[in-house]
């Protein structure tokens, strides 16, 4: 083995065990999701290493690159791994191909997803309720970052009055779930995408939820928000709600059993909604809430982080202003979730 500062992995695993202290310099928790065998973290005592290798490795190579200069400086014989932890998981996964571990090298890096919650969001699948302004930049996004399996639902042909907000659509008369499918296809042909061209409803829900772990509600109108949300209870599933009118935008996920449902909070669908088309909507506001609903689904999954649940989230985009209202779980009148019990 050469004096280079750098060492390969290919020279790593050539050497004896014993030889060396192998220190992975990333965080406790990234540590946590995945890391070499042997390895221990950078906070751990190597003092006693001076008649060994210190081996040090970071997610990329670059910051052990300038650990290891800085051991040798103090009188060690301190390497870094080129390629870092990176390197040694296209080696070693047998789960991913070397092209999903580069697609998705920026999340895996993230210490709340890793190489765990990324096969978790490879083994997942998504149904998606509406195809339109919501719908589409979820699904986009769903798509990107490898969720395996996504169901799109949509009865609906796509017209000209869409294309401000519905990104995903590229041409008029198409179903919207078909034309949404063949987007995320080629955004990422690595997951499985399925279209539902039909109207979601009491006779078809149990067909279509089955199999799906996590619901996503598009829609666009409140009786077809409140008939998503008793479905889902009622089958168990737990699901996203979002809605979106003008600059502004809400969403609340629910998880049956356990958590509000929209029917703990208003009891009945409101009468007299605004619509997009009586009222308007500007797309931009719509891809906002829609890539909302879409990390809710990511956290669900992963298991990264609190979810909206007991609360619904409000955003004004036109003056920028939040605020979430907070719930105190299942209702004792809520005529949906008590009937479940």
């Amino acid at each position: 083995m050469n004096d280079e500062i750098e060492i390969t992995l290919e020279e790593f695993l050539k050497l004896p065990k014993g030889s060396y202290i192998l220190i992975d310099m990333r965080s406790e928790t990234s540590y946590e999701q995945g890391h070499i065998e042997g390895a221990v973290l950078a906070n751990d005592d190597v003092s006693s290493g001076k008649d060994k290798r210190l081996i040090f490795y970071c997610q990329y190579g670059i910051e052990s690159l300038q650990t290891a200069a800085y051991f040798r400086k103090c009188g060690f014989r301190a390497y870094s791994l080129k390629g870092g932890y990176m390197q040694w998981l296209k080696k070693q996964s047998d789960v991913f191909d070397v092209e999903e571990l580069e697609r998705y090298d920026r999340q895996i890096t993230l210490a709340q997803i890793g190489l765990t919650g990324q096969l978790r969001l490879k083994n997942s699948a998504v149904l998606i309720i509406g195809a339109g302004g919501l719908g589409c930049p979820c699904g986009m996004y769903l798509a990107a970052a490898g969720v395996g399996r996504i169901g799109i639902i949509d009865h609906d042909e796509v017209c000209l009055s869409n294309m401000n907000r519905q990104v995903a659509h590229r041409e008029t008369g198409l179903n919207k779930a078909q034309s949404l499918k063949n987007t995320l296809v080629g955004i990422n042909d690595k997951i499985q995408v399925t279209a539902y061209p039909e109207r979601f409803g009491t006779d078809n829900a149990a067909k279509l939820l089955d199999g799906y772990d996590f619901v996503i509600d598009c829609t666009d109108t409140a009786e077809t928000k409140f008939m998503v949300n008793d479905l889902c209870v009622r089958y168990d599933k737990p699901y996203c709600y979002g809605g979106v009118i003008g600059f502004e935008g809400q969403v609340m996920t629910v998880i049956p059993h356990e958590t509000a449902c929209l029917r703990c909070i208003f009891e009945e669908p409101p009468t007299g909604c605004e619509t997009c088309e009586s009222h308007g909507i500007i797309g931009a506001a719509a891809g906002m809430i829609g890539c909302i609903q879409a990390l809710e689904a990511i956290k669900f999954i992963t298991s990264s982080a609190k979810l909206l649940t007991d609360k619904i989230f409000i955003f004004d985009m036109l003056t920028m202003k939040t605020r979430t209202a907070k719930f105190g779980g299942i209702s004792s009148r809520c005529s949906i979730c008590q009937n479940m019990h």
